[in-house]
């Protein structure tokens, strides 16, 4: 830089210069002491609760249908839970179902109601869990782990009662199907048919006794056969005389 440019820049630098002392001065002598931020507004104090009436409860029995008729049940009845500790007799999911029980075999079957999938364990084998098969029985299973024993027993469901069964004819109402009905008074038992032994039924005008299936399969086989050959017999004959009647 020329000692021209340096004149012309030395004006420039001292008016700068100067503007910014007289700002300093006016800051100084209490420009702007007066701005001052307003003080916080105090929060609105919240509404005063009203407590909204409880509905009245509803007495249990009400729903008593909702259980006693289920509505995902195809009878529409309650599934029946056996008495005692389902925990107790249950291994976690699995459940047992059988027994084998063989001279060279003892082994229970499980099943894992979770995965639905069975288990099988042999006598003295660990289950997942350090369950270990100590002991089988005709009815039931005894795990053992680390002292605890928990014995597991098959479930047997009775049967249900026959409903639609066919009654007598000849029974009397109010006496289920299958028990025979009481006599009248002063009637007489009705007669009882013995069957006629085979050694009996003799005769010229008798039946003859029932062939083995065996020999009536080898009779169709054979009629079967024999119309099959008569049938390629005719096809044969009406063949030639078609020609014959062509020539």
């Amino acid at each position: 830089m020329n000692a021209a440019a340096q004149r012309r820049l030395t004006p420039i630098l001292a008016l700068t210069g100067g503007a910014l002392a007289i700002v300093l001065v006016v800051f100084l002598a209490g420009l702007g002491r007066s701005v001052h931020w307003d003080e916080p507004m105090a929060a609105a104090p919240p509404p005063p609760a009203r407590p909204a009436p409880m509905p009245t409860p509803v007495p249990l029995a009400t729903f008593a249908e909702v259980w006693q008729r289920p509505l995902f049940n195809n009878d529409r009845k309650p599934v029946a839970i056996a008495d005692g500790d389902t925990e107790a007799s249950n291994i976690g999911d699995l459940e047992l179902t059988g027994i084998i029980m063989t001279s060279g075999l003892r082994m229970a079957l499980l099943r894992d109601k979770g995965k639905d999938v069975t288990v099988r364990v042999r006598e003295g084998g660990v289950l997942e869990g350090h369950w270990t098969l100590v002991t089988l029985a005709p009815r039931s299973a005894t795990f053992d782990n680390g002292g605890e024993h928990r014995e597991l027993t098959l479930k047997v469901s009775a049967p249900e009662p026959l409903k639609d069964a066919p009654r007598r004819a000849d029974a009397p109402p109010g006496i289920p199907p299958g028990i025979p009905s009481p006599l009248p008074p002063g009637g007489t038992p009705p007669r009882v048919q013995r069957p006629v032994s085979s050694s009996s039924m003799t005769g010229p005008n008798l039946p003859r006794p029932r062939q083995d299936d065996a020999a009536l399969q080898d009779q169709r086989v054979e009629a079967l056969k024999a119309a099959v050959q008569k049938r390629r017999a005719e096809q044969q004959q009406q063949a030639e005389s078609a020609k014959e009647g062509v020539r």
